[in-house]
């Protein structure tokens, strides 16, 4: 069996469909993976870099931004690196006024049970 390695570029042209013929294309291999023909995996720093850029390049609402990387974290067809820290940070994104990438930070801390050294009070404040 074949497995791939989603770019980041791939999961934008799937949840925004800013270029319908390549979103065809990540569509066929999505049915793919559900026939389990293939095997598709998203590795941590593409997740946060598809949060980042859905916020600061396509300029998506918080709201959107976690309705889609839901979408994606929660797709029995994707293989995600660290998922249940990822749900945890988007669960975190979407209660709290901090970017993402500072509610992943949070979180491992958390987990790892270590000490967060930052400048940003908000951040410190949910330790």
């Amino acid at each position: 069996m074949i497995s791939y390695q989603l770019d980041t570029n791939t999961l934008f042209r799937f949840l925004t469909n800013d270029i319908p013929r390549q979103r065809s294309q990540v569509e066929d291999l999505i049915r793919k993976a559900k026939r389990h023909q293939v095997t598709l995996h998203v590795c941590e720093p593409i997740f946060i870099e598809t949060a980042v850029t859905l916020k600061n390049y396509f300029k998506y609402p918080k709201n959107k931004i976690v309705d889609l990387l839901g979408l994606l974290i929660n797709s029995s067809e994707l293989t995600i690196e660290n998922r249940q820290l990822l749900i945890k940070s988007l669960d975190t994104y979407a209660d709290h006024a901090l970017d993402f990438v500072d509610c992943v930070l949070l979180i491992r801390t958390q987990t790892l049970n270590h000490r967060l050294f930052s400048f940003d009070r908000h951040l410190l404040s949910l330790t």
